[in-house]
């Protein structure tokens, strides 16, 4: 019979062992929001996703995947990647046929400005930063791929 140390020690280990990442295609186009949000609520159930670490993973899909679409060009397709790895939540992006920008390039919005005096946009990407600890752009061969990080919460996704 095991102790309840080893009991918790194996339900841990049989957790950890069952998370997969997910990966799942969605039309460009503003309509596929909703069955993106299901998407990203199905990983973070499967995964004991903490709060915060859900509200940081919609926001940064939400943002990145309206930019695709909205200044994207390309395929029809953006494919969302979820996974935890080494007690941090990897989302990616991918978009072929996507135009170039890099939006780890885009400047940060002077918020000192008033709102008249600011060039429109930006302020989504920033949100990104402030919610994600790191961020990541490559094109090659006309494939756009967008990369964020976060480390989890001490209760989610461990």
């Amino acid at each position: 019979m095991c102790s309840p140390p080893q009991i918790a020690k194996y339900a841990t280990l049989r957790h950890a062992a069952e998370r997969r990442p997910m990966r799942r295609s969605f039309p460009r186009d503003l309509s596929s929001l909703e069955l993106l949000f299901e998407f990203t609520g199905d990983f973070a159930g499967s995964n004991g996703l903490a709060e915060p670490d859900v509200f940081a993973m919609n926001l940064a899909v939400e943002e990145l995947f309206t930019n695709m679409i909205k200044y994207g060009g390309g395929d029809d397709l953006v494919s969302v990647d979820l996974e935890v790895r080494d007690g941090a939540l990897v989302i990616e992006l991918v978009h072929a046929g996507a135009r170039q920008f890099n939006p780890t390039a885009a400047p940060v919005p002077d918020r000192k400005r008033s709102l008249e005096d600011r060039e429109p946009g930006g302020l989504g990407l920033q949100l990104v930063r402030s919610v994600m600890d790191d961020f990541a752009y490559e094109n090659k061969n006309g494939v756009a791929r967008i990369t964020v990080t976060k480390r989890l919460s001490p209760r989610g996704g461990v």
